[in-house]
């Protein structure tokens, strides 16, 4: 792509996303405008319709909720006096028939969060649908006479109806009843003189409630953001126009630079640009002079700079290796060096042992996630060293748990004693560090012995992972076990038992295994003790 097509696509693009920004700015403010126009035109709807309704048939309805019947309700919707005042609310509702979405009336009852309707601007005409075997329109129902509205989600409208207040909602809220998101107008019915009716209990006689959906308010959105759109289209014509000017302009002054970079490509590293200006074309000048003056000597020094760099490859692949013991056990790094595609081992006895953080889920709620992880890091670092101190294999953490094994990749014939002393020691270095931090972590410590296949599986982030039955009961033992306590299967117990005191625990329940003994460890055994036991 020629330089000259870049910079005018360069400045293009961030013209246009100026452009962009400022119509963007435009539509947002057209959008908070029109949203407080259209509040403010709301709330004065619904004063003047509180005033326009007949009282005399609102006190007849209102008298006449209570237990009905559906013949009795239909009565009532089939009456004048609902009629009348289903055509005002209807009336009213045309006024701004592409923004008014719903018009009824609610009456409060004894509980405050279950208040009636008396009349709905949509309930004759939907009927009449009804009747006619008609569907309602998507997401639609009949509000009919008498029919509890739960407001609890709605504390506006509810505080309308218990302190016969105007309200007025400031933004979009969500009626789960109707499945809308509108923002309503709440206006108790007033005297002449601007005072709310009340009955003979003191609550307010109805509520006149307006919304407008946020469909409504879209679809007026889309007729005021028509100007946004052409100012933004104009203004990038106009970037465009602007970015050619300007592009044929700067390249005119890189023709002399162009030539001179092709010289180079050609391999001619003596070839030097005359410096023409000193405006930043001419300080790039000056650069690639400096830029090519440095390659032609690199050049004539090919010989050192292979030597160094062989160096420094040879430095690289020293740091990869040591990133790669980090990951994988030695012997199984060096045969995926060999070429060796899929790793998978089977190993007949070995010691897995499942650790996990108890109270971690607390502390991680009262401390900041920076300072969790550096306490975290402490805590496996430590464990880690224990590993490597008593010849096992670290296999991976999970969040706040610790898994490692005894006997992979190299066999060894004391691997659950290994892990026994390792389990000990994680213990003590979990006391010691709730005692440093003031905090009252402590493990749960699950070991099982059994069969497993080991390997590396997959093309990228390799992890050398066990599989098997022994690793989902280690697991089991794990999240079955007791704070503080070391929880081992009854074949671990067999292996530890002439170096460890044990206590057998009533048989359990485990997921997927059914009822299990199971056995606490106690500690080790003191030296005669364990001469004894080996006798």
């Amino acid at each position: 792509m020629r330089l000259r097509r870049k910079i005018t696509i360069a400045f293009f693009l961030v013209s246009s996303l100026v452009s962009v920004l400022l119509a963007l700015f435009l539509y947002r403010f057209i959008e908070r405008q029109l949203a407080s126009e259209l509040r403010s035109k709301l709330r004065d709807m619904a004063h003047v319709g509180a005033t326009e309704l007949e009282l005399d048939h609102v006190r007849s309805l209102r008298e006449r909720l209570g237990t009905l019947d559906d013949a009795q309700v239909a009565a009532i919707e089939a009456s004048p006096g609902y009629a009348e005042v289903y055509a005002r609310l209807r009336s009213l509702r045309r006024a701004e028939p592409e923004l008014m979405k719903y018009a009824y009336l609610l009456a409060p009852t004894d509980d405050p969060a279950n208040p009636r309707f008396l009349v709905d601007a949509d309930v004759l005409d939907y009927n009449a649908r009804l009747a006619r075997g008609e569907q309602l329109p998507d997401g639609e129902s009949v509000s009919h006479f008498n029919q509890p509205y739960d407001v609890s989600e709605v504390p506006l409208l509810a505080k309308a109806l218990a302190e016969c207040s105007s309200q007025l909602e400031p933004d979009f809220v969500r009626d789960p009843k109707f499945n809308v998101r509108s923002v309503s107008a709440y206006v108790p019915l007033t005297d002449d003189a601007g005072t709310p009716l009340r009955d003979a209990k003191g609550r307010c006689l109805a509520v006149l409630g307006l919304d407008i959906t946020d469909k409504s308010m879209q679809a007026a959105l889309a007729k005021a953001g028509g100007l946004a759109i052409k100012i933004s289209l104009a203004m990038i014509v106009l970037a465009l126009v602007v970015s050619i000017a300007l592009s044929t302009f700067l390249t005119r002054s890189i023709l002399a630079l162009s030539s001179t970079v092709k010289r180079f490509a050609e391999k001619d590293f003596s070839a030097r640009t005359p410096v023409l200006s000193k405006d930043e074309v001419g300080q790039l000048g000056q650069n690639f002079n400096a830029m090519a003056a440095t390659i032609q000597e690199h050049n004539e020094n090919l010989e050192e700079l292979v030597e160094k760099r062989t160096k420094e490859l040879s430095e690289e692949k020293q740091t990869s290796e040591r990133l790669l013991l980090n990951v994988l056990p030695a012997p199984i790094a060096n045969r995926l060096k060999s070429g060796e595609g899929l790793i998978v081992d089977r190993f007949e006895a070995v010691t897995v042992l499942f650790a996990d953080i108890v109270g971690f889920t607390s502390l991680s709620s009262r401390i900041p996630p920076e300072q969790l992880v550096t306490m975290l890091n402490e805590l496996f670092s430590e464990f880690d060293a224990l590993a490597e101190k008593h010849g096992l294999e670290k296999i991976k953490t999970i969040g706040d748990a610790y898994m490692v094994v005894a006997g992979i990749p190299q066999p060894i014939a004391n691997h659950a004693i290994a892990i026994g002393h390792m389990a000990i020691d994680m213990l003590a270095v979990i006391d010691r560090f709730a005692a440093k931090h003031t905090s009252d972590l402590t493990i749960r410590i699950g070991i099982h012995t059994g069969p497993v296949v080991a390997g590396v599986i997959g093309q990228k982030k390799f992890i050398y992972d066990l599989w098997g039955d022994t690793v989902n009961t280690a697991s089991r033992m794990e999240s079955h076990g007791v704070p503080g306590r070391i929880h081992v299967t009854s074949a671990t117990q067999a292996l530890l038992d002439a170096v460890f005191e044990l206590e057998a625990r009533d048989p359990i329940d485990i997921k997927g295994k059914g009822r299990m003994q199971t056995y606490l460890v106690v500690g080790t055994r003191p030296p005669t003790r364990v001469a004894d036991s080996a006798n």
